[in-house]
């Protein structure tokens, strides 16, 4: 991974009476490969995570005091230090005004690749683990716990500088703690939050739009390729570029259904950030309660799997083969035990 700047800070409070405390790092952490891996492992806990909001810095900078660093520390008026440490007694000064408990290292990195710098906020927490020393004998670690990674952040500051792309800064939600993510976004200035769940529904609109132009046999062929693009662009954690999904799902006419998204009366932006969830029951439907789980792929509807609406119901054909054994097995059971009753 390529890290240009990478340091992290310790905040922590014991209780709610007790005060905020922050312990700053002074010197950046030196690039080995401990660090990248580290790293490596926050990026991808933070991009495969659900959920994530889009938007971009508060525009009344009294509020966005981060951004403003920031820029500061990109005209080489602040050091990454003095920049990360400014931020860390700001987040110290808004959760001193709360009831908000925390231990934890607020951790910074930037990213510089060649079309792009990124820099991340990770707020992780240490872990406990068990193990067996060479002696043999029970032993307690502590450990950083990447995978749960409890706030973040990203700003794509090449986009921020360049007034181009409108949602580059992300953030991530802590489960749980209402009140500890409200203050992390409002010390990051998120603002202008992108309704990523109504752009993905007008997306996939227009995906079906576009299916019925095509011969039967190809529509879930083509919904079955752009759906996995795009799950596979928000794995990597970018954004789907209209015009490159366009050659994806067609390479001998790859312009036809960026034309065709461009002819329709709407606001499907050029690029979008889709919604994990939407786009997985665009291809599949499942559901559960108590004693049912459901799930199956969005093409059986009307063929294999028939619902009526009336009566609330459905009709299954060509039950997989194991599930039918182990139908044929249970109603044997049940027949077997209601004869020995008798």
């Amino acid at each position: 991974m390529p890290l240009s700047h990478c340091i992290a800070h310790a905040i922590r409070r014991a209780g709610t009476e007790a005060p905020v405390e922050v312990t700053l790092r002074e010197q950046p952490m030196s690039n080995t490969a401990y660090l990248e891996e580290l790293v490596r492992e926050l990026k991808n806990s933070y991009v495969g995570k659900a959920g994530k909001q889009y938007g971009q810095f508060h525009h009344d900078l009294s509020i966005s005091l981060v951004s403003q660093w920031l820029r500061e520390f990109r005209e080489e008026k602040l050091s990454f230090e003095r920049f990360t440490a400014k931020a860390t007694e700001h987040l110290q000064s808004l959760l001193s005004d709360t009831e908000v408990v925390v231990d934890g290292h607020l951790l910074f990195a930037i990213e510089s690749l060649a079309d792009a710098d990124s820099l991340y906020v990770f707020l992780i927490l240490h872990n406990e683990g068990v193990y067996l020393d060479g002696d043999l004998t029970l032993q307690t670690s502590r450990f950083l716990d990447v995978r749960g990674v409890l706030l973040g952040a990203k700003i794509d500051m090449t986009a921020w500088l360049s007034e181009g792309d409108g949602s580059y800064l992300s953030v991530l939600r802590a489960r749980g703690d209402k009140d500890l993510t409200d203050q992390f976004w409002k010390w990051i200035g998120f603002a202008d939050q992108r309704d990523i769940s109504a752009e993905t529904t007008a997306f996939l609109d227009v995906v079906s739009a576009y299916s019925d132009t095509l011969e039967e046999e190809e529509v879930q062929v083509y919904r079955n390729k752009i759906v996995d693009y795009c799950l596979d662009q928000d794995k990597r954690g970018e954004p789907v570029v209209i015009r490159d999904l366009s050659e994806h799902v067609n390479d001998s006419a790859p312009e036809k259904f960026a034309e065709f998204v461009k002819s329709r009366n709407d606001e499907t932006p050029d690029q979008l950030i889709p919604d994990r969830r939407q786009l997985k029951q665009y291809v599949r439907i499942s559901g559960r309660n108590d004693q049912l789980s459901m799930s199956f792929a969005a093409d059986c509807l009307g063929e294999t799997i028939v619902y009526d609406k009336n009566d609330d119901s459905l009709t299954i054909r060509n039950i997989p083969a194991p599930l039918k054994l182990r139908l044929i097995k249970h109603m044997q059971k049940l027949t077997t035990g209601s004869v020995s009753d008798d």
